[in-house]
């Protein structure tokens, strides 16, 4: 009954020439992952209209952590905004789910033992997907069922605010 927590981090530039940027992630991340990087920037085109080949993102999950899986998909398009925005997230949030290209949160694998291993460390709060919000006591951690990204924005970043609300 063991989960891990991955922590990611995102940072990005503007690229050198506008319409050419590239976006880097880790290569021990496996190809399911890969995709959840591609879907969390079509969403972040469509919430801050930016077309994202005019940045280079690069996304790293600290310390070459594999990935192997869309589990991280959510958590995935949440840096990638925090460093596009310059917005900084909670880092006592954890969140889990598959993203779609819509911005709806899919269900995922393994929900308990990810809860267990946010719980282990330290974290407040874990945002899940609303479609396998799970049964069961989960004391000393709040676990917060979300639909769609907008949701998840507004519970991850410190101030609370969606994108529009500026």
């Amino acid at each position: 009954f063991l989960g891990k927590i991955l922590e990611l981090e995102a940072v990005v530039f503007p690229s050198r020439e506008k319409g050419m940027g590239k976006i880097y992630f880790n290569n021990t991340a496996g190809s399911m992952a890969k995709d959840s990087v591609t879907n969390a920037a079509a969403v972040v085109r469509r919430l801050t209209g930016k077309d994202i080949h005019d940045y280079d993102i690069h996304v790293n999950s600290i310390g070459g952590g594999n990935i192997d899986g869309p589990s991280a998909g959510v958590a995935i398009l949440l840096v990638i905004l925090s460093a596009l925005e310059n917005r900084s997230l909670r880092q006592d949030v954890a969140v889990t789910g598959e993203i779609s290209i819509r911005g709806k949160i899919m269900p995922v694998g393994g929900l308990q033992q990810k809860i267990y291993a946010a719980l282990q460390a330290g974290m407040k709060k874990v945002l899940v997907p609303k479609e396998n919000y799970p049964s069961g006591d989960f004391r000393g951690i709040e676990i917060v069922p979300v639909e769609t990204i907008e949701e998840a924005i507004q519970l991850a970043f410190d101030d609370g605010r969606f994108m529009n609300d500026r």
